[in-house]
């Protein structure tokens, strides 16, 4: 069966790449929630048992602990999904009819390179926040999409933050607003799931909890891939 196509190849707005984000995931929602459940389920279940956190509550236990973790979130998690995301939605662009396992042997060649480039990337925005708030939002939006570029065109990770910032050029307002939209919904996605589940650990709040995580992964992971090929048609232009 042939997929439905979405034309990558042309900018949009702030509130299209939203509608063009819930479209495609109302449309493949198996398939995007399979790619990020895959991923976040592990990661929260290894996170419980190791520091008895909920899947929506705080980090607690040791601190170097809770520091692993966060590395690994940090490390390979976000870029893991990112990348995921990236190569899922290029299949549907080419008009594939995409499977979890097509995607995942697309990515594993490419996810070294992701991970160091979004490593170095929130290394550089980390500073820049902790130094003074405005260079870490201005490097946010300069490396909005570093895991994409360098999960779809291959460069290092050095190439990748060059290119990155090449996208990003001239768009900062475009990008910041879409950042603070995703912000805004991931915020009352996190606070309503918390509402609902609390802290418990109980194996349903434990369920709800990466359900309601795998949820926010993914709307930010194909948000921010839909901004990609955004770029790249308003670069082209």
């Amino acid at each position: 069966m042939r997929s439905r196509h979405v034309d990558l190849q042309r900018p949009r707005t702030v509130a299209e790449i939203l509608s063009a984000t819930v479209t495609l995931y109302a449309r493949y929602a198996l398939l995007f929630v399979l790619l990020a459940l895959a991923v976040v389920a592990p990661y929260e279940l290894l996170v419980l048992a190791a520091v008895g956190s909920s899947p929506l509550g705080g980090r607690n236990g040791h601190a170097s602990t809770a520091l692993i973790l966060l590395l690994l979130d940090f490390a390979l998690i976000q870029p893991l999904i990112a990348a995921l995301y990236a190569h899922a939605v290029v299949m549907i662009g080419g008009g594939e009819q995409p499977s979890v396992a097509a995607v995942a042997s697309r990515v594993a060649r490419v996810l070294p390179v992701v991970a160091a480039a979004q490593i170095v990337a929130g290394l550089g925005i980390g500073i820049g926040f902790i130094a003074f708030v405005i260079p870490g939002i201005w490097l946010l939006i300069r490396w909005a999409v570093v895991a994409q570029v360098a999960a779809i065109e291959h460069p290092d990770w050095m190439g990748a933050l060059r290119r990155g910032a090449q996208l990003t050029r001239g768009h900062y307002l475009h990008i910041f607003g879409l950042i603070i939209v995703m912000a805004i919904v991931n915020v009352v996605l996190g606070e309503g799931g918390l509402a609902v589940a609390g802290q418990s650990t109980k194996a349903i709040d434990v369920a709800f909890g990466i359900a309601v995580e795998t949820l926010i992964r993914s709307f930010t992971a194909l948000t921010t891939a839909m901004l990609y090929f955004d770029l790249l048609a308003r670069t082209a232009d």
